[in-house]
């Protein structure tokens, strides 16, 4: 599998976070892996359900392949330093995390999408793969812009994420 990842969208970035069961309703949302690379070598990971109807077979294989093409050599998902060097390679893929300096990819399918929010700080959780239907997101982002940009319009606001709550923009 050939996969087109690219640096994910300021606008993306609110869909790697937790949300709303509204929100995970509207947006497809599958379910999240989340993982880190223990020392530096290592590979654990733990999946967190949104939604057991959408996880089917072909979704739950197609994850295994993307995962396991990240983990390849030079891959975003190797180890902790090659995390840290892939990054480096996507300097807009950078954004300001919680606490920290975070990196976010976007890798679409067919079907899917998944978000990559990525902290290669050992001794942390260095990534979370948020899991959606494709088009699902890719509807909900671009209904989320229209209705921000009719409200910045009349009220001189922009898009910002963190004046969402429960799927609503609340500019």
């Amino acid at each position: 599998m050939e996969l087109q990842i690219r640096p994910m969208s300021y606008e993306e970035r609110k869909y790697t976070y937790a949300q709303s069961s509204q929100l995970k309703s509207q947006t497809g949302s599958i379910g999240h892996l989340r993982g880190d690379f223990g020392s530096g070598e290592q590979f654990y990971t733990s999946w967190f359900e949104h939604d057991s109807k959408l996880k089917t077979p072909e979704f739950s294989s197609e994850l295994d392949e993307v995962v396991n093409e990240l983990r390849s050599k030079g891959g975003l998902l190797n180890s902790r330093r090659s995390m840290v060097d892939y990054a480096k390679n996507y300097p807009e893929s950078r954004f300001k995390g919680a606490y920290t300096t975070e990196y976010g990819f976007r890798v679409d399918t067919e079907n899917h999408s998944y978000l990559f929010r990525c902290n290669p700080t050992q001794g942390d959780y260095n990534f979370y793969c948020f899991c959606y239907q494709r088009e699902w997101l890719d509807d909900h982002i671009d209904r989320a812009r229209r209705d921000c940009q009719t409200r910045s319009q009349k009220k001189n606001m922009c898009f910002n994420p963190l004046r969402w709550k429960m799927g609503i923009c609340i500019c």
